[in-house]
């Protein structure tokens, strides 16, 4: 580099020497690659070793090196190699001691291992072992000795720092001289050497005497060892508390207590789990010791063996009586940790006064686990009843965990109480607990409790909940008398009312009469008037409604006031779950066409403040409200909020499945599938489908099928313009046409000159706009539906394959291209078929083609053709000049070799290795998505979700960092296939259908092509 002048306060000139000093330092070190790699190629066998050792890291790799110097000490070439050794530098002692034990040649044989070790000893180092190898032995602790003592001295005699001195000698060596079978003298005197040697250093090194220690089968000796003290002290006590843990109270550490009481600090730096020892220390100690003596005591407890339990129970009888506060402040401080059941069941038995007050706040927070609650149900109902007034000292978040383990009796007793703590609670989540155990009270018992009587508004919400939930016919007359007493807002009133006439209680619905007779419809104004009178109890509207309350958006709840447009708002921003049956009673009256415009302009609302949560509620009207109208606009918040608003995009994903409709459905489901949103949204549009599917009754997959909607095409739409009526239809180029009452078709409603025509032609024009729109989303979706179908194998039984694709008016035109199947139809010469333009059946000589009963169909693949008939397809598509909707003509035909299926897995070919950057480019074009960050940080596997077969595929490698990293090496290891319908149970691959296996078979082809592309490179 030439020297030149350089200004030091001159930044410009300071960056540009340090770019070209950077850049002279990297044109240095790949000169040095370079000649590195230009060096002649070494016989591995024949090479002088420090040669050898040169190419370490550029030609040759570190394991490579070590077999080759075993390779040479097996030959018996061992003075090479020892020479080596003596020799080189400390970074190849260093580079080969951190081997791990696969790539170690050492430990293939104790002979092999001694053999190195007999060379690095005296260099200081000493090659990691395993339990096999070396064979512990006396012998092999005679030469290990010499070893060592070798090394000592010469370690003395150069001076070297102590901890480098002995440090071998007491963390490697020391260990491996001990031996199965060692006698008693032996032991001890190894000990002592290791002391002697710990004090020529002055140092509490580490120091590997355990074994020797774990050899001495007296606690007379241990107790010897253990008053030396230090270091020595402390692994004898871990010695001796491995070897007593499985042996009962008081004999493990029953030889002890001389030691402890002589020692008592020593206990508490050890603080072993003992009764015993425990009692020992009780005496001397301090308060706050003994609330940590308490603790451990308490988790002696949970012993099961009888003797030792009772043991147990004698010392803690002891303690309790002689200072019970130290255990009063452990249980109210942790209590619900230290709480177990043979303690509660023992206060409770021989009771303690100070401790049984504390039991049931302990207990309470215990039975939030289901399996804890059944176990610890009959002391709670025990103490309920003998103790309710110890109910108060619960606090209401685990009371709730509480109440489901009383019983009817208990229940009784606690009422009294009960009914002061929920007067005295606004808890919503009490007041579930309450409804969920509504059967086991009495209705009376109710009564006499004071919850009907005028009762504050929280026993009142309590009594409402109770009552509603009630399956007992007698509640009937007190919701009745509960509704009378006029203290239930209009909420509540119309749920009481609802429940009365379900259970015949209250008045006449609109389709029968008092006698069950048919009834007239009741009179529209009547019913207004009615819902008006109701709306009018309602005299504070919540604030969040306000933003909300503009005069376009209360129109659109016409013929409803203002006033009960506003009480239907404030209804659903104060429900506390499902909307209260007045909501249905206001809605009524509102055209179903304002109707689905109100939720359109909630929805407008909701998304313009950016989803807020707090203003979400008013969504809740949106479920048999909404159409079609809203779905996009959902969806364009979805996807915008995909990153900056992570949580709201989930929420308005979960809003558009609660919409319902085939169409919010599909674009659910197209979410569900998407490969750029994150995986929240993802997850909740999976959760919004099964929810789909259960209100349906059916299965995913079964829902999937039924998500195409045809708009009313099927049925016949018409739009109207005043007397104008137009039929939509639907073209073969999957255009519409509107046709009027003359037949004359149009791409367009005419436009109307009667100006108070214009708002309808205005509606019916963006009514059919709207509806090419969705005919599109629709139509893209359907390409990747069906290719899911292909490589899954997917049938469906003939009569339900006719009605979702051959009568749709939409599938049967979009599906001419493709090519069906017939399975379970061995008598047709021809199983395979497609849809002709007159919607016939005709095979590959386009003969028509009738399907058998009983038959079902699939979408064909080549994996399961027939002989020529995948060349037959070919010239067909190519002499009618057809564009496939998905390309089953491309589709891979050849099924994994026999060998490649192990259980569960499909294995990948042996050393099939990619980079990082072409496996996330192919596993993103095949719909895979990342699985979770592991150690490393690694993503270890990514996964491909079929839901048509309801099958997660995972596609399991090697380390792939959560980051992009060009060129990293990524071995692929295996395929795994779930059945989500199972329970996430796994299949073997060698059981899916065969249009799936050639599927992951074609996968691994262009994995492997991807690999030699860069063998190639």
């Amino acid at each position: 580099m030439s020297k030149e002048a350089i200004d030091v306060n001159d930044e410009d000139q300071l960056v540009d020497l340090l770019v070209r000093t950077m850049a002279e330092i990297e044109a240095e070190e790949e000169a040095e690659r370079q000649a590195r790699a230009n060096l002649p190629a070494l016989d591995p066998a024949q090479a002088p070793l420090a040669e050898l050792y040169r190419r370490i890291d550029d030609t040759l790799e570190r394991a490579a090196f070590a077999r080759i110097l075993a390779e040479r000490v097996q030959d018996g070439r061992t003075a090479e190699v020892a020479e080596f050794f003596r020799t080189c530098e400390e970074r190849c002692l260093n580079i080969l001691s951190h081997l791990s034990n696969d790539d170690a040649p050492w430990l293939a044989s104790t002979e092999t291992w001694l053999a190195f070790a007999r060379m690095t000893i005296p260099r200081g180092q000493l090659y990691h072992c395993s339990r096999e190898i070396p064979r512990r032995s006396p012998e092999l602790a005679v030469e290990l000795r010499a070893l060592a003592d070798g090394w000592l001295a010469r370690a003395r005699a150069e001076q070297l720092p102590g901890h480098q001195c002995v440090g071998l000698v007491l963390a490697r060596i020391l260990p491996l001289l001990w031996y199965p079978e060692m006698s008693r003298e032996d032991c001890l005197a190894h000990i002592e050497w290791a002391l002697a040697l710990r004090a020529e250093v002055g140092s509490d090194y580490n120091t590997g005497w355990y074994p020797f220690i774990g050899g001495l089968g007296e606690a007379a000796d241990l107790i010897a060892l253990a008053e030396r003290g230090g270091r020595l002290c402390k692994d004898v006590l871990e010695v001796y508390r491995k070897r007593v843990e499985d042996v009962p109270a008081p004999h493990g550490w029953a030889p002890w207590h001389a030691f402890f009481a002589l020692h008592p600090e020593l206990y508490d730096d050890n603080a072993f789990r003992d009764p015993g020892l425990i009692e020992l220390r009780w005496s001397g100690a301090s308060a706050e010791r003994r609330q940590q003596l308490a603790d451990q005591l308490f988790s002696c407890l949970s012993y099961h063996d009888r003797a030792e339990r009772e043991y147990t129970f004698a010392v803690f009888d002891r303690l309790v009586r002689e200072d019970a506060e130290p255990f009063v402040a452990q249980l109210r401080e942790w209590g619900r940790y230290d709480i177990s059941f043979n303690l509660a069941w023992k206060v409770c038995t021989e009771p303690y006064p100070e401790l049984l007050p504390l039991m049931l706040p302990a207990i309470a927070s215990r039975c939030e686990n289901d399996c804890e609650a059944s176990r610890y149900r009959r002391i709670v109902r025990h103490l309920v009843a003998s103790r309710p007034d110890d109910l108060t000292q619960v606090p209401t978040k685990e009371l709730v965990y509480l109440l489901p383990t009383l019983d009817a009796a208990s229940l009784k007793a606690t009422l009294p109480v009960l009914t002061k703590v929920v007067a005295g609670s606004s808890s919503k989540a009490l007041r579930d607990a309450l409804t969920g155990i509504a059967a086991r009270f009495v209705p009376a018992d109710l009564v006499a409790a004071g919850w009907l009587r005028k009762p504050p508004k929280n026993l009142l919400l309590a009594c409402r909940d109770v009552l509603l939930a009630h399956p007992d016919p007698t509640a009937a007359p007190l919701l009745a008398e509960l509704l009378a007493g006029g203290k239930l807002d209009a909420a509540s009133a119309s749920m009481v009312e609802e429940r009365l006439q379900h259970l015949g209680q209250g008045a006449a619905g609109p389709t029968e009469n008092a006698s069950g007779e048919a009834a007239p419809a009741a009179d529209p104004a009547a019913a207004l008037a009615a819902v008006e009178a109701q709306a009018a109890t309602v005299k504070r509207i919540a604030a969040s409604v306000k933003h909300y309350d503009s005069p376009e958006l209360l129109a659109l709840c016409a013929p409803l006031s203002e006033h009960a447009a506003r009480v239907l708002l404030h209804l659903a921003a104060t429900a506390e779950e499902g909307l209260p049956p007045l909501v249905d009673k206001l809605m009524a009256p509102i055209a179903a066409e304002n109707r689905a415009r109100l939720a359109l302009a909630l929805a407008e609302v909701w998304i313009a403040s950016n989803g807020d949560p707090k203003l979400r509620w008013a969504l809740k009207l949106l479920p048999g409200n909404a159409d079609d109208r809203v779905v996009d606009q959902l969806v364009a918040a979805i996807n915008a909020w995909n990153k900056p608003r992570l949580q709201r995009a989930a929420a308005a994903t979960e809003q558009l499945g609660e919409v319902d409709t085939l169409y919010a459905l599909l674009r659910v489901q197209e979410i569900a599938e998407s490969r750029k949103l994150k995986d929240m949204v993802v997850s909740s549009a999976r959760q919004a489908l099964r929810a789909a599917a259960r209100r349906r009754q059916m299965s995913v997959p079964e829902l999937f099928d039924e998500l195409t909607p045809d708009f009313g095409l099927g049925e016949g739409l018409t739009l109207t313009v005043g007397p104008n009526a137009y039929r939509v239809e639907l073209q073969g180029d999957l255009s519409l046409r509107v046709v009027n009452d003359k037949g004359k078709a149009a791409k367009s409603i005419p436009a109307v000159k009667d100006v108070a025509l214009k708002p309808e032609w205005e509606a019916a024009s963006a009514k059919l706009k709207g509806l090419a729109s969705n005919l599109k989303t629709v139509v893209k979706q359907q390409a990747p539906r069906m290719y899911a179908a292909l490589v899954t194998g997917k049938r469906w039984p003939l009569a339900r394959w006719q009605r979702l694709f051959v009568q749709h008016p939409l599938l049967r035109i979009v599906g001419r291209s493709l090519i069906w199947r017939a399975e379970e139809a061995p008598e047709l010469a021809r199983s395979s078929f497609r849809l002709a333009e007159d919607f016939s059946l005709v095979d590959v000589e386009d003969e028509v083609l009738g399907l058998p009963e009983g038959c079902s169909v699939s979408l064909w693949h080549p994996a399961t053709a027939e002989a020529s008939e995948l060349e037959a397809w070919q010239a067909y598509f190519a002499d009618y000049e057809m564009e496939p909707m998905v390309d089953q003509l491309g589709a891979c035909a050849e099924l994994p070799p026999a060998e490649l299926f192990k259980d569960e897995q499909l294995l990948a070919p042996p050393g099939l290795v990619v980079a990082q950057e072409q496996l996330a480019g192919l596993a993103k074009k095949w719909g895979y998505r990342p699985g979770p960050v592991g150690d490393g940080p690694s993503i270890n596997e990514h996964t491909w979700r079929l839901p048509a077969l309801e099958l997660s595929i995972e596609l399991h490698h090697g380390y792939f960092p959560p980051w992009m990293d060009i060129g990293t090496p990524v071995e692929i290891e295996c395929f795994m296939v779930r059945d989500l319908s199972q329970g996430w149970a796994w299949i073997k691959p060698a059981d899916l259908p065969k249009p799936l296996q050639a599927t992951l078979m074609w996968q691994i082809r262009a994995l492997q092509a991807k690999a030699s592309e860069a063998q190639t490179k």
